[in-house]
């Protein structure tokens, strides 16, 4: 039973890291195609942000290696 509840709390962990990902790029493809020689954007994000971004990206590839399964 623990095994099952554990399962589901990993997979809507991964889904989650997947739309904090998709979150990222979109807000970066938006800083560039707003960006012009003239004026450019920059795409700022936090120490904070950028941790958990790098934790979503980690466990992606984690789970697409190993699989999600106890």
């Amino acid at each position: 039973m623990l095994e099952v509840l554990l399962n589901k709390l990993f997979t809507i962990v991964f889904f989650m890291a997947i739309l904090n990902v998709t979150r990222h790029f979109y807000y970066f493809s938006q800083a560039m195609v707003t960006s012009t020689e003239e004026q450019p954007v920059k795409y700022v994000i936090n120490n904070t942000s950028l941790t958990l971004l790098g934790l979503s990206i980690a466990y992606i590839l984690s789970v697409i290696f190993t699989g999600i399964n106890i």
